[in-house]
Formats: C-alpha cells, structure tokens, sequence
C-alpha cells in the first residue's frame, strides 16, 4: 500500500508528485509563452553596460518605472560585475 499525501489527504504521494510537476510544467508552458508575446519595439533590450543584446528575460518595458527612471537591463556579465551588497 502505498503512503498517503501529508499535504493533500485525498492523494498517495505518488498521485501528488505527478500533480506537482504537472504544475511546474504548466508554469514553464506560462513562462515560455510570456516572452514569446514581448515584442522589442515595447522594451530596452540592449545591455546599458556593454550594449550587447540580452537575453528576453533581462528585457525592460520602455513604460515601467524603471525606465522612466534611466535605468536599462543588464547582460549577466555586466550584471556580474555590479557589487549589489548594500549592507
């Protein structure tokens, strides 16, 4: 017999590690199809430091406040180079 779920009692574990990655596939499907909608001429898209391309996920909506403030994305090497410890 298998072991009941600790979190949803109605499931074996089995049942509810399928679940759970059926949720993490879906949330990936969301993810991919989220940037496959930006469109560039909405967004900074080229690195402030280097002014090389980046990658959609780095991308920053021309209308966000951030934008509104100078700032634009970062590739992760320049990304990299940045010391963000404040403290």
């Amino acid at each position: 017999m298998s072991k009941m779920s600790k979190i949803y009692p109605h499931m074996t574990e089995k049942e509810e590690q399928e679940y759970f990655r059926e949720l993490l596939a879906e949330e990936e499907r969301q993810r991919i199809a989220q940037f496959a909608s930006l469109k560039a001429a909405d967004h900074h898209t080229h690195c402030r430091g280097c002014g090389k391309f980046v990658d959609k996920g780095r991308w920053l909506l021309k209308t966000s406040a951030w934008a509104q403030r100078g700032q634009r994305p970062l590739c992760a090497p320049c990304f990299s180079e940045y010391d963000f410890d404040h403290g």
